[in-house]
This record gives structure tokens, C-alpha cells and sequence, in this order.
């Protein structure tokens, strides 16, 4: 197969595209959600194990609970404590819904939140089949979209625990198919469409908006080399993100008297992971939720007071062990990647050896991508080069991967298909 193949159509949204297209979706769609509901279903991942919370996230579902009993955005453990900006709004919000509907934590919301994830990591085959075939190629997203839907490694999280991974993965590699087209077509109603969809994920997941900067960026460049008109169309998307994030924003300044970027937790769990001694995974013994202690500390400074105090103390641990906070830093990049952290953890489903592979084939695939340069090069670059950083600093876990699985599924495709393109070109000139 040449190389050239493996470059996006010119035309990929031709009608007799389109209406195959169509059918495809719709068979993803359907294929992937009935596969994992069904598999809900099976294993009654519904039901919570003796001594578990799970699936039932536990700072989002216990925020739920306190929305529904009517005492507002709080209390992330269990106890009531007050005002929280611990997570980020749209998931609490969800299950508050859920959860008024069919009950605060009973089986039947459970199985219903599990149901809109399924329903979500179905939604994914089609934004990874449309993201591969304006990117690395139609068969690279035929074939990456059906290993998704039917591969049982990407049931983890949508079946087993309610939380934002599955929208994540969901959301940024749509965001990316938004990028693209903007960068394409260059109309107002998409650059709307980019800046109300990084709204949304800010909402969601604001770990993913060191991204954000690079889908902008990409489709500027690439309208202003193609001497399009885009800085007034951009701007509007950019007041458009704030306008939509701002009620957030706002709340938090008013609820704490001072400004919180969309969830305030990122010191304690820089705590978590960067102590004199620490492993660096990410110690739930001393979480509120496993600690009592703990738990009574924040309680009685209050959230804010909380996560300043052990700022300080995070601090100090990086200006007193600088070597040691370094060498941590060097392996977490590591371990984010190789699936380390899973024995460290329980309740996972994969063992490390099962876990890397796609580590490999994505950043091998990347390698070809960053040299080859096809559309929407700069894209998987930060999903990968720059997406994880905060993890590096922080403690890796197998679920934060899962927000660029997406990519790193595509990138291996892509890798397999390039590799076999070069050794049937060596093969063709020897014989």
C-alpha cells in the first residue's frame, strides 16, 4: 500500500460519503454501547463489592448526593463540609440529575449513569473514525474505531466506575474533529462550535485544556497560510469559552473570596504523590477518604485552608528534596506510560504487560506523524507530548491515560499500516 494512501481524502465529506458514513456511525454507535451495557450487565457492575463505593465515584457522587438533599455544590466526602470546587461541575451535576430521578445511590442509578457512559465510549468509535480519516487515513480510522468498540480493554471505565475518564476520551477527540474542520473550512458557526466544545470540556475535565491552546493554534495557522480571514471569528470563540465557563468561575470567587481555576484540588494530590520517602503513586492513605484524620483536618480548616496547607507542605518537599522530587518526576514519566502504577492499585483489570503495548504503538506511531507530517500532526503531538505533564509532576494512574487512548489507538493503526506499507515496498524492489 503506498504511503500516500494513508493521507486523509481530499473530499471527506462528499454525500456518497456522508450517507456511508452514516451507516457506519450507526453501527459503531450500536456495536459499542451494547457491548458494554451488556457486559454491565453480565458482571453486574452495577452492584457495589462489600466495602466499595464503586462504581459510585466517590467526590462525585457524594456531590450529587448533597445537590439532591438540597445543601448545593459541597461536601465532597461524605460528611457535610461545606462549599467545594474539588471537581469540576457537568459529572456532579449528571448523577445529581440521575440520582433525583432513581435515587441516590441505588441500583437503578447506577445502572443508568453506567448506561450514558456506555452510551459515550460507543459515541467514541465515530469520533475516532471520523478524527482518523481526516488525519492518518480511512482504513487507520476504520480499523482504529472497530478496535475500539469491540475490544473488551476499552471497557474499563465506562462499566466500572462513575467518572469523567469515559467523556474525556470522548470529548477531546472530538474537539480535535472540530479543530480540523475549522482549520478546513474556516467558518464562524465552527470556530463557535471549537470554543463552546473546549467550554464544556473545561466543565468536564479541566485537566485536558493545556491542549486547548494547540487546537487553536493549528487552525489560526493553517487559515493564515492559506490567507483566510480567522482572527475575528477566533476571537468570538474565545469570549464565547469565557462567557460559558465565566458562571463557574464566578460562583467559586464568590464562594471562597478568591479566585479557583475550575477545581481547587491540584496541591493535594501534588501532595499525594511528593513526600520525603513517597513512592510517588499517589498515596490514598492519606486522601480523606481513607483517612480520618485527614478528613477531620479538612473539615475543620475548610477546603481552601486545606489545599494551602499542604501547598506549603508540598513546597517545602520540592526546595528541601530537590534530587529526590526530580527522581520521582523522571519515573512518573515513565510509569504513566508502562502501567507501573497498576501494582500499586487495586480493583484494575490489566496487568503492566497489558497495558504498555499501547503505550508503544502510539508514541511509535507518533514518531512517523511528527517525520511525515500528514493533517493534524500538531494535534496527536499534544496529545501526547503535552496532555500528561501534569501527571509527571503529580502520580500516574492507569486512568489518566484513558483521555488520549483515542489517539494513542490511532497512532498505533497508523504505525502497523506504515510499517507494512515500507516492508511491501522493500519486498516489491528485492523481488
Amino acid at each position: 500500500m503506498p504511503v500516500a494512501a494513508l493521507e486523509a481524502p481530499g473530499t471527506p465529506d462528499s454525500p456518497p460519503e456522508k450517507k456511508g458514513y452514516r451507516t457506519l456511525y450507526i453501527l459503531l454507535l450500536a456495536c459499542g454501547f451494547i457491548l458494554r451495557f451488556g457486559f454491565a450487565l453480565l458482571k453486574k457492575t452495577y452492584l457495589r463489592a462489600p466495602g466499595s463505593i464503586l462504581p459510585f465515584g466517590a467526590e462525585i457522587c457524594s456531590i450529587a448526593e448533597h445537590i439532591v438533599l438540597g445543601k448545593g455544590f459541597s461536601s465532597p466526602f461524605y460528611q457535610d463540609t461545606g462549599p467545594t470546587a474539588w471537581i469540576a461541575p457537568v459529572y456532579p451535576y449528571m448523577s445529581a440529575l440521575v440520582f433525583r430521578l432513581f435515587g441516590i445511590y441505588s441500583v437503578a442509578s447506577a445502572i443508568v449513569l453506567l448506561a450514558i457512559q456506555c452510551f459515550i465510549a460507543g459515541a467514541t468509535g465515530i469520533t475516532i473514525h471520523a478524527l482518523g480519516r481526516r488525519t492518518l487515513g480511512v482504513r487507520v480510522g476504520f480499523w482504529a474505531a472497530w478496535i475500539w468498540t469491540l475490544s473488551p480493554i476499552f471497557f474499563r471505565w465506562p462499566v466500572s466506575w462513575i467518572w469523567d475518564f469515559t467523556a474525556s476520551a470522548f470529548l477531546l477527540s472530538a474537539v480535535f474533529v472540530v479543530a480540523l474542520d475549522v482549520a478546513e473550512k474556516n467558518t464562524r458557526k465552527l470556530w463557535l462550535s471549537l470554543g463552546a466544545l473546549w467550554a464544556l470540556i473545561a466543565l468536564t475535565n479541566p485537566a485536558l485544556l493545556s491542549v486547548m491552546p494547540f487546537t487553536f493554534l493549528y487552525a489560526a495557522f493553517l487559515n493564515h497560510r492559506s490567507g483566510k480571514p480567522w482572527f475575528a471569528s477566533a476571537a468570538l470563540a474565545g469570549v464565547l469559552f469565557a462567557a460559558l465557563v465565566s458562571p463557574w468561575l464566578i460562583r467559586n470567587e464568590l464562594v471562597f473570596g478568591r479566585p479557583v481555576f475550575f477545581r481547587s484540588n491540584y496541591w493535594f494530590e501534588f501532595h499525594l504523590g511528593n513526600y520525603h520517602y513517597s513512592n510517588g503513586m499517589g498515596f490514598s492513605g492519606k486522601h480523606p477518604t481513607a483517612n480520618a484524620a485527614v478528613l477531620k483536618q479538612y473539615a475543620a480548616l475548610g477546603e481552601m485552608a486545606f489545599i494551602d496547607y499542604w501547598k506549603k507542605d508540598s513546597q517545602r518537599f520540592v526546595r528541601e528534596y530537590p534530587s529526590e522530587f526530580l527522581d520521582l518526576t523522571r519515573h512518573r514519566a515513565w510509569w504513566f506510560w508502562d502501567g507501573t502504577s497498576l501494582l500499586y492499585q487495586t480493583r484494575e483489570w490489566w496487568k503492566p504487560w497489558e497495558f504498555w503495548p499501547l503505550s508503544l504503538g502510539g508514541w511509535l506511531g507518533l514518531l512517523f506523524v511528527l517525520t511525515r507530517r500528514p493533517r493534524g500532526w500538531l494535534l496527536f503531538a499534544a496529545a501526547l507530548l503535552v496532555y500528561p505533564v501534569p501527571y509527571y509532576f503529580v502520580y500516574p494512574v492507569a486512568k489518566y491515560r484513558h483521555a488520549i487512548e483515542p489517539e494513542l489507538l490511532l497512532l498505533s493503526v497508523y504505525f502497523v499500516f506504515v510499517l507494512w506499507s515500507e516492508i511491501r515496498i522493500l519486498v516489491h524492489r528485492q523481488g
